[in-house]
């Protein structure tokens, strides 16, 4: 007997989602026809949403890399994005008051202690007052969420590396050295083209055995 589409999905979400966080996402995925592709860990973004077009349906990418907990907000953020599409298509800001109600509103049901952590909820509370375009500009959020990734012993949050160390990035492998603190991100210089760039202070980023 051919399994469900719903079932199918919670199949293949289950190692990344918190198991009572399935049935939500899922049932979501089957209701508004959404491609959804896991990708690779990516600097620059957790995930994306890009509306119909072209004879294509709704498409959504996540982070395959990000812990259960990040996994799911990012998700839901990117299925504000969707309700949004649906109603105004492109009359609102991205992330305007439309986009924080839906994500807000979409969030309601899984903040219990049967999706999160307790000690993530407040934070999560706090959030959701008035969500930011990108949790990673909430450094509260990006702390608590952190807390349930594993990270080998080399790899670092730029913000634990001592100010005028040398470290590297992920993807692609660059080494720098850090400067001053510029609110929520650090000048660093890169070493081999002596340029200065300013990079977020909950960037993961590696301690080589040589950078010299």
């Amino acid at each position: 007997m051919r399994v469900p589409l719903q079932q199918q999905l919670e199949e293949a979400l289950r190692p990344f989602m918190p198991e009572a966080a399935l049935t939500f996402a899922a049932a979501f995925l089957v209701e508004h026809r959404v491609q959804l592709t896991l990708t690779r860990n990516r600097a620059t973004k957790l995930g994306d949403y890009r509306h119909p077009w072209q004879g294509r349906g709704h498409r959504i990418t996540v982070n395959q890399t990000l812990n259960p907990y990040a996994f799911t907000v990012t998700l839901v953020h990117e299925f504000a994005h969707l309700l949004v599409w649906e109603k105004y298509h492109n009359k609102v800001l991205p992330h305007g008051d439309e986009w924080k109600k839906a994500f807000a509103w979409l969030m309601k049901p899984l903040l219990t202690e049967a999706v999160f952590p307790a000690n993530l909820l407040p934070v999560l509370h706090r959030y959701f007052a008035s969500p930011k375009a990108s949790s990673c500009a909430d450094p509260d959020l990006m702390r608590a969420l952190g807390q349930y990734t594993e990270r080998p012993a080399h790899i670092k949050l730029l913000e634990e590396v001592p100010e005028g160390s040398l470290f590297a990035t992920l993807r692609p492998a660059r080494v720098f050295r850090k400067l001053e603190k510029r609110r929520t991100r650090f000048l660093c210089l890169e070493v081999k083209t002596g340029k200065h760039y300013l990079v977020h202070h909950l960037t993961e980023v590696q301690l080589p055995r040589n950078t010299e």
